[in-house]
């Protein structure tokens, strides 16, 4: 197959994505803003620049210049990830089949900040030939918000390499006097690091064992520094930089409890990665959270927004450690049975095949 992605190259996600496809023999193409900064065996990246750095001006030109790039590529499948930004390019594109896969934001948030923004969200979601949602919430959304009849969506969450993702038989700081909350979200709004932290300090003030890291970039980075050093917890709160995906298996191993207080999500891959690590995890019911985790039986649920209900489930956890090796037990048994990334991109396979043979009888 020759396929065509368009999609933000920094992204893990893309990157597993397209090399998936490379690796299993298909001539693969990723049409991006921002190049991967790696090279991955077997992709053609095509980098559009533009001189605009407002995303409205630079979309026109950026637009014509992709269109051109798929009429010398010729590809069987063209996919689109997140439609709000990438998946807007593939209206006029008169190629089939067209594949939009919907992770969160693009759904969830930015088409009600414009109306604009939701008219090409669903221009999008009306020409494709099939569409992926990550989450069943999302799925749902997409149909009622957007009046897409609900049999052209497909729920295909983002899938867990789960021999990469797992837990150590023995965990090498079992003797450690401290316990280790991990958030890796990073620092943007929609995660509430505020929350977070207020939370954590509440719960610190009744256990001093209790230590925090926080990994990452985004806009409130410094905000939520300088709120930690006015909460006075300086010494037991960490602040990470992103790394490398190939570190990021070890950041669940040392940690005994991942944490996440979004106030909006699709499905959050950093809680897949944690749960199939093992880890105990307390997450805001929003979204497809809820989708994977069972309150009380495969992780704890709170409400978003408020920081002693995160308090609350951080200490309840950090005085049962039998309580978090069960929760961590259960977690990691839903991810192998129901988030398998190899099981998950056989069937994309599948269904990227059955698309071509429907829409390209050309090439058939």
């Amino acid at each position: 197959m020759i396929l065509c992605f368009i999609a933000d190259g920094r992204s893990i996600h893309t990157q597993r994505w397209v090399e998936y496809f490379a690796q299993n023999g298909n001539e693969v193409h990723l049409i991006t803003y921002d190049p991967m900064g790696r090279k991955i065996h077997g992709v053609n990246e095509h980098v559009i620049t533009s001189r605009w750095k407002n995303l409205y001006l630079s979309f026109i030109p950026r637009h014509i210049a992709i269109k051109n790039l798929i009429q010398k590529i010729k590809p069987d499948l063209i996919h689109a990830h997140f439609i709000v930004k990438y998946g807007f390019h593939l209206i006029g594109l008169n190629v089939h089949p067209l594949v939009a896969s919907a992770w969160g934001d693009d759904v969830l948030i930015y088409p009600k900040k414009s109306r604009l923004i939701h008219w090409y969200t669903k221009k999008v979601l009306t020409s494709v030939n099939h569409i992926y949602a990550v989450s069943h919430n999302i799925s749902d959304h997409i149909s009622e918000d957007f009046t897409i009849p609900s049999d052209r969506v497909y729920y295909l969450p983002f899938g867990i390499d789960t021999d990469l993702f797992a837990p150590l038989p023995d965990k090498k700081n079992s003797n450690r006097t401290t316990i280790e909350i991990f958030s890796n979200r990073g620092f943007f709004p929609v995660y509430d690091n505020e929350t977070l932290v207020k939370g954590f300090a509440s719960a610190y003030q009744r256990n001093c064992s209790l230590r925090l890291t926080l990994k990452g970039e985004g806009p409130e980075e410094q905000k939520i520094m300088d709120l930690v050093s006015s909460l006075g917890i300086s010494d037991v709160v960490s602040f990470r930089k992103r790394t490398q995906y190939s570190e990021v298996p070890k950041d669940y191993r040392n940690a005994d409890i991942f944490i996440t207080t979004s106030r909006s999500d699709g499905t959050p891959v950093s809680l897949l990665e944690a749960m199939a690590s093992g880890l105990p995890c307390i997450a805001t019911s929003v979204g497809g959270i809820p989708e994977w985790i069972d309150d009380q039986k495969s992780g704890l649920l709170i409400a978003p927004g408020l920081s002693e209900s995160v308090a609350e489930s951080l200490l309840k956890l950090a005085q049962d450690p039998a309580f978090r090796t069960q929760l961590g037990i259960a977690a990691r048994k839903i991810i192998v049975e129901r988030g398998q990334w190899n099981t998950l991109m056989a069937q994309v396979e599948k269904d990227y095949r059955a698309l071509i043979k429907t829409y390209r009888q050309d090439r058939s």
